[in-house]
């Protein structure tokens, strides 16, 4: 293989010696370099020769000065390799990139371009900035509107580059973008090498930061792309019209955006640009790409590295803000320049080299040691937002995000805020200065393991004392911040979980008597008795770092409140078996409610600003506990702070979720919060008024004992019984289908034989009645239906019918239905019925029974069935056959039909792999011998089941009922249910015919509607709920709810939650005017008549605002307003939301869960995994545009 390098070269001298000798180290040598001196006035001429006489590969042209397109194309005419790379003569390649792009391309040939990451240099040699994160999924769709690589990075065929004319004279910028965008339009096949292998100069003077220029090319390009190009003669079908119209704007503004950096850069102001797209409008205009585009484009034309922003941000910060009110107002985009602004000060604050503190637009930034006093933090008055770099001794731990409320960040909240988000880490440092400093490492036969004394904490560790310290903590540290919080340094894990753990003492002492002379038995402290307490009335406090003590209850159950360090962690229930609550049952007890808490609580009050060095854990906890004492604070109702003016106590909740998360809320919010906090029947308590405004504190610590719930009042979901059929139900193979087209490799030699064969044994004459059950795809149905009258194909997928029906759309003889085989009846009678490679799948072999009787009552007098099954070693141990974990295999099926009269075996075609079997309809009973023809194997198994074959058969494995669980929970979000409505917000409007489909999936596939306290106790457990659960849920409250979702979530026996926006409720949606549609709302009439049938509502906000764009202030009042109307008009509590238009970040979920919410949703997309943030739940966005196949598969994400 050879390049040609194309060097056009203008007043170079000073470069491209650089550039030549980085092409003369290539470690790939089949290269040659054509340098056009476009008119030079300087020695690039007398340079270049130097090196072409020293050189033989270097060649030079010449020619009068034209430009760089015109040099370029003038370089292909002189170009004898059939792949080009131009290289500019200030630019330069790393030593392996020739070698790396051409074995890429020598490793696929349908390549057609193959390109690198790239790098920016500033002037001194520094690396300014590496791009290219990723190769785009749609390469034309991706250059209709920005430029991805550097033009040196990429190596291009030659006769594609000619095909599409070249470069364009016409362009003094963007030629390249252009270039590449015709060669994509053509369908060309790009790849990717991510590593940057090519280096662009950056200079203040360079064509790319041009700015003026740089736009009016840049939009004459992405013109192009958004419309048939008539330089291209051959694009492909997908591009020849270019991308929609309707994505130009986007486009635009979004260079728009790129240009306005580079304005900014030159300290000059971009209003003037958005002349140049006065008619273009956006609503949908992305802020994290328009804060990107400006803060990467503001670094070139001076060559600053990123953490130059922070010297560009004094003199910028007006401009940006003017011109982002700007664009806001001309794009339509909601609340567009706060979006952006936050953003732009977050990456200049992560960027920074600065010494904190450091305060950039509304957000201050500071750097706290732990291991110094955490004190209270006084911001600016314009900062709305602490940006909080956390170190211990120097290391830093990460950042965390808070409110500023007041000018104020208290101590109080900075402290908990800080154990919530770092504790894990902050352990794993104190253990290693401590604990883990006394441990003794162990190296045997058996492997390397660690010891506490006699204890062994892990085992089967790496070998390497480094290795093993990286990855020892997330073994132990566990077992032992719990021996250290209980003073235990001798328990295994399993004795802190064990209620009846005296009777292991008991064991163990009597082991002891007899193994130790007379007067010699020591007894362990953990084997003493417990101090004695009584339970009066109402909850009783138990420190954690003090023994527990044995209770004498005479309530049942006994409310315990458990305290860390003397504060309280909340409310726990205790059931009690008798008169006595052992101390080990509390215990036992508090972990299982506290769970991580104890963690967050224990690092809070027992590390946070102190020295590592020193007390033991333990030790820190009692002695901050014995202070409280002895300020003679109230454990049960703790204000917090000397001087906050309110405190709202304790949300109702479990204790590891934000209900424990300490909060300090605006002033300005307070009658709102009252408000809602009345209405739920919490506490509000008046402190000193010390300062102004005095603080309003949320104080997880202030306990106060809510009523009861009535028993009852909170039902438990219904979980479907599901046989073992349900296993390989509809959702199984909707699922396989729609994941994957063609599962089973049904056009592989081996599938295509056995259809060829299948078909052999059918009668010679035309069949007039045909049904084919399972027929999947239809790659045997089309085979089929020339052999039929009429041909009716059924499958349990509905993915699957689609696209056999879309196979046999030439056959009009050829009709599809939705068939489950165990659930259904046969849909009449016929002449013959084939079922191929399913009936493992039906459950057990009674069901298979009952299926072979529904098959005889289905066929004619004289009729046929015919089933192909694979061989199974189940069936017969000793031959071969696949070691599939089924029931049953071809054998026994053939056996179960044989057995089932009137059907009686009439041919059967044997090979060592699989079984074809006819049946007939034989109502005379006659007894006949069926013909038997046996064959080695035609054509070996698909590779993707070779492995599965036992050719000298053996043990099967072991066949067993699998249980249904899900670890994995579907959250649906949908918007509306309606028939009709606007194209614009067509995304948001799924039609009732689609809808009915998708509810029909889910109840034959076994789903079941759950509730979000029910997957959060799965979560805290870490156990799978059983069966299939799902929560479906509808965004804003629309009418059409009750119209159409409703009756149907009724018909198919699911349930709802609906998030209504509080302050618009009787409305119309007016945050989506923009789009052309103001569509009606609930009532409260209709709200409460749909809760009595069972429908759950929570907030939406209360007034659907864009919550991140919000100051602390107004995100309260949004919050806890919505809280307080909903709680209000429908009489129960509220404490789920779901964010507007799925605009949630650090500070909007921490005053949210300040505000009584303990659930959060997104519209992020995914299934919620056990580890996912309560108040940040992922969401399944179901559109108007899905079909089956695609709902199936997002429910598998």
């Amino acid at each position: 293989m050879k390049v040609s390098v194309v060097i056009p070269a203008h007043n170079a001298a000073a470069t491209i010696a650089e550039t030549l000798q980085s092409l003369q180290s290539q470690s790939f040598t089949g290269w040659e370099a054509i340098v056009v001196d476009d008119g030079s006035r300087d020695t690039t001429s007398e340079i270049v020769s130097r090196f072409a006489q020293e050189d033989s590969r270097i060649r030079i042209v010449s020619q009068p000065n034209q430009g760089v397109s015109a040099a370029r194309n003038t370089g292909i005419e002189h170009a004898g390799a059939d792949w080009l790379l131009f290289l500019d003569a200030d630019d330069w390649i790393l030593p392996q990139h020739l070698e790396r792009l051409t074995k890429e391309l020598i490793s696929d040939a349908s390549i057609d371009a193959v390109y690198s990451g790239w790098a920016r240099i500033a002037s001194d040699g520094s690396l300014f900035y590496e791009g290219l994160s990723g190769k785009p999924v749609n390469m034309f769709a991706t250059l209709a509107g920005n430029n991805v690589f550097a033009i040196h990075a990429c190596i291009v065929r030659r006769s594609i580059v000619a095909g599409v004319g070249g470069f364009d004279p016409s362009l003094k910028t963007c030629e390249d973008w252009d270039l590449w965008q015709r060669i994509a339009r053509t369908g060309a096949h790009f790849s990717l090498i991510p590593e940057p292998l090519a280096q662009y100069r950056m200079r203040p003077d360079s064509a790319s930061t041009n700015n003026l220029q740089l736009f009016n090319d840049g939009l004459r390009v992405i013109a192009r792309g958004h419309a048939p190009d008539p330089r291209v003669p051959n694009p492909s079908a997908a591009y020849a019209a270019g991308l929609p119209a309707e994505d130009l704007p986007k486009a635009k503004l979004n260079y728009l955006c790129w240009n306005a950096g580079l304005t900014f850069g030159r300290d000059g102001d971009p209003l003037n640009l958005l002349e140049y797209v006065a008619q273009e409008h956006c609503p949908g205009l992305d802020p994290e790409l328009v804060a990107q585009f400006i803060f990467r484009a503001a670094l070139l034309p001076n060559c600053l590295p990123a953490a130059g922003w922070v010297e560009l941000w004094p003199r910028l910060e007006g401009r940006i803000q003017q011109f982002l009110s700007a664009l806001e107002a001309q794009s339509l985009a909601r609340a567009l320049a706060r979006h952006v602004s936050l953003r732009l000060e977050n990456l200049i604050l992560e960027h920074s080299k600065a010494t904190r503190p450091l305060t950039i637009g509304t957000t201050h930034a500071v750097l706290v040691e732990i291991t110094e006093p955490i004190l209270d933090i006084s911001a600016p008055p314009a900062a709305e937002r602490l940006q909080c770099a956390v170190e211990i001794e120097g290391e830093q731990l990460g950042t965390l995000e808070l409110p500023v409320c007041d000018g104020w960040v208290l101590s109080y909240v900075l402290s908990d805020a800080i154990a919530a988000e770092f504790s894990w880490t902050i352990l794993q440092h104190f253990f290693q200065k401590t604990v883990y400093r006394e441990l003794t490492i162990r190296r045997d036969a058996t492997g390397t393991s660690l010891w506490r004394g006699s204890l062994c904490l892990a085992s089967e560790l790496p070998a390497d004392e480094p290795a093993l310290w990286a990855t020892a903590h997330d073994r132990i540290c566990w077992i032992v911040f719990l021996q250290e919080l209980w003073g235990r340094p001798d328990w295994p894990e399993t004795h802190f979980y064990n209620p009846r753990i005296w009777r292991v003492f008991a064991q163990e002492l009597l082991a002891g008597v007899r193994n130790l002379p007379a007067g010699k038995l020591a007894i362990p402290k953990a084997w003493t008795a417990a101090p004695k307490r009584s339970a009066t009335a109402g909850p009783i406090a138990v420190e954690i770092s003090q023994e527990l003590p044995d209770i004498a209850v005479s309530d049942q159950p006994l409310q315990v409140v458990p305290t860390v360090g003397g504060v309280a962690l909340g409310v726990m229930p205790v059931n009690v078996n008798g008169k006595i609550l052992r101390a080990q049952e509390v215990r036992v007890a508090v972990m299982c409610e506290c769970g991580f808490e104890l963690v967050h609580a224990a690092v809070r009050e027992g590390i946070l600003g102190r020295k590592i060095a020193g007390a033991s854990l333990r030790e820190r906890l009692a002695a901050a506990a014995g202070e409280r004492a002895s300020k003679k604070q109230d454990v049960l109702l703790q204000t917090c702070a000397s001087n906050a003016g309110t405190v709202f106590a304790r949300h109702p909740g479990a204790i590891e979720t934000s209900v424990s998360r300490r909060a300090m809320l605006p002033a300005g919010t307070l009658q709102d919060l009252v408000e809602a906090a009345t209405i739920a029947g919490e506490p509000v308590i008046k402190a000193s008024e010390g300062r102004m405004p005095a603080p309003v504190i949320y104080a997880p610590e202030a306990i106060w004992l809510p009523p009861a719930p009535v028993a009852g009042s909170e039902g438990k979901s219904q979980v479907p019984v599901l046989s073992s059929a349900d296993v390989y139900g509809r959702k199984h193979f909707e699922t396989l289908f729609a994941t994957q087209p063609d599962p089973w490799k049904y056009t592989s030699p081996y599938e295509q034989t056995k259809y060829e064969q299948t078909l052999e044994m059918l009668p010679a004459d035309k069949i007039e009645r045909v049904l084919e059950l399972a027929c999947a795809e239809g790659h045997f149905t089309v085979q089929l239906a020339p052999r039929a009258g009429s041909l009716l194909a059924a499958d349990i997928s509905q993915v699957a019918l689609d696209r056999a029906a879309e196979r046999c759309a030439g056959f009009e003889n050829v009709r599809f239905t939705q068939l489950d085989l165990s659930k259904d009846a046969i849909p009449g009678k016929f002449e013959l019925i084939l079922c191929c490679e399913v009936l493992y799948y039906v459950g057990g072999k009674e069901e298979l029974r009952t299926f072979a009787r529904k098959v005889a009552d289905a066929l004619e007098p004289g009729g046929y069935f015919l089933t192909a099954h694979a061989n199974l070693v189940v069936d017969e141990p000793d031959r071969t056959g696949y070691n599939w974990d089924h029931p049953f295999g071809a054998k026994f099926i053939g056996e179960t039909f044989a057995s089932t009269p009137p059907l009686k075996l009439v041919k059967e075609l044997r090979t060592p792999l699989y079984r074809i079997q006819v049946f007939q309809h034989d109502a005379g009973g006659k007894v006949t011998t069926p013909e038997i023809v046996e064959l080695p194997q035609p054509t070996p198994p698909p590779p993707a089941v070779a492995g599965d074959v036992l050719w000298e058969g053996g043990s099967p494995n072991r066949y067993g009922e699998r249980k249904v669980v899900t670890e994995r929970l579907p959250i649906l979000m949908y918007h509306r249910v309606a028939p009709t409505g606007s194209a614009a917000n067509a995304r948001y409007r799924v039609t009732p015919e689609a809808f009915e489909e998708q509810l029909r999936y889910l109840r034959d596939a076994g789903f079941y509607s759950v509730t979000l306290e029910e997957w959060r106790k799965a979560m805290v457990a870490k156990k799978p709920l059983a069966g299939r659960g799902i929560i479906i849920t509808f965004d804003d409250g629309y009418v059409d709810f009750l119209t159409y979702a409703w009756p149907l979530l009724k018909q198919y026996g699911f349930s709802a939650i609906v998030f209504l926006v509080a302050d618009r409720v009787g409305g119309t949606n007016c945050w989506d005017s923009i789009y052309g549609e103001e569509l009606p709302l609930l009532g409260w009439e209709d709200i409460r008549r749909l809760q009595e049938m069972g429908v759950e509502f929570a907030s939406h906000s209360a007034t659907h605002q864009l919550l991140t764009t919000l100051n602390p202030e107004e995100i309260v009042r949004e919050g806890a307003r919505s809280r307080a109307i909903l709680q209000r008009e429908l009489g129960k509590a509220i404490n789920t939301i779901a964010y507007p238009h799925g605009d949630t970040d650090r500070v909007v979920r921490h005053l949210m869960g300040a505000c009584g919410y303990t659930f959060g949703l997104s519209c992020r997309s995914g299934l919620s995994r056990f580890g996912d943030s309560l108040l940040d739940l992922p969401r399944v966005e179901v559109t108007g545009a899905d079909n089956l196949r695609e709902f199936v598969a997002k429910l598998s994400l």
